[in-house]
């Protein structure tokens, strides 16, 4: 039980994360429709699944030894590999998305 308590400030704050990715993607999408250049806003929903499973496993699942999520934030390596690949992927995307916006080449 209070496994899942330590657990609900570290989804809270994920999910706060994945609200602010899904903004990117709508800026990603009005911009596209809007002005009619390409900006690849679907490719903004697989960093949001993978940083939104890594963290749900990293807060119920990767944490079993000590039972607070709050004190294992690394060291189970499938979550931890799960948060670098979304992370450089919308690291990718983001500049990719500023680079489209702000008129740079194709």
């Amino acid at each position: 039980m209070t496994h899942a308590v330590g657990a609900i400030p570290v989804l809270y704050t994920w999910l706060l994360v994945a609200l602010l990715i899904f903004f990117l993607f709508l800026i990603g999408r009005f911009y596209e429709v809007r002005f009619g250049r390409r900006a690849h806003y679907q490719l903004f929903l697989l960093p949001l699944v993978l940083l939104v499973v890594a963290a749900v496993w990293d807060a119920f699942f990767a944490n079993d030894h000590t039972k607070d999520p709050l004190l294992d934030f690394v060291g189970a390596f499938w979550p931890d590999l799960l948060f670098l690949v979304g992370g450089l992927m919308l690291t990718g995307l983001c500049y990719s998305l500023f680079r489209t916006m702000m008129g740079g080449r194709r």
